[in-house]
């Protein structure tokens, strides 16, 4: 299925916002009028951390014929570009789009001669195609495992090395 990256813009924020709410599925069983508040308080906080954090982070939507299905959210530090936030509307998910994401990104870094690393939630489903595309874990706690993409050339075929 044809995809693209674009630059987000401030005219975005609603469908940032409805995206954030469908990955928080810890929250759906609250009422709407318990849910809806907190995920505005938690969406806030999350853009203010990440612009404290990662001034200079690019987010991009990734779109489907012009209809955005989900976001990218990456910065360049030292030796890596880290994968802030990562993330495609249910609907999306599983149909390999995620994937092609993902080697876009291997690209741009294996050009930048750059690794990758993130962190992702250790019962996040995404763990499973980051180790597809070549990722290893490097440190992680209770709740999250580091990863890290060191731009070998097998893994950029979604093979791991």
């Amino acid at each position: 299925m044809p995809w693209t990256l674009r630059d987000a813009e401030e005219g975005d924020l609603s469908f940032l916002r409805l995206l954030y709410g469908s990955v928080r599925q810890d929250l759906q069983r609250l009422p709407d009028e318990m849910r809806e508040p907190l995920l505005e308080l938690q969406f806030q906080a999350q853009r203010r951390g990440y612009g404290a954090q990662y001034p200079q982070a690019r987010q991009e939507l990734i779109e489907v014929g012009g209809m955005s299905i989900g976001q990218l959210l990456t910065a360049r530090l030292a030796a890596d570009l880290v994968l802030v936030d990562f993330s495609l509307l249910p609907d999306w998910r599983g149909q390999g789009i995620g994937g092609a994401v993902l080697q876009t990104l291997q690209t741009r870094a294996q050009a930048a001669s750059c690794g990758i690393r993130l962190q992702v939630a250790r019962d996040n489903p995404a763990l499973h195609l980051y180790a597809r595309h070549g990722f290893a874990t490097f440190a992680g706690d209770e709740l999250r495992h580091a990863m890290r993409w060191d731009g070998s050339h097998e893994s950029l075929n979604g093979t791991s090395a």
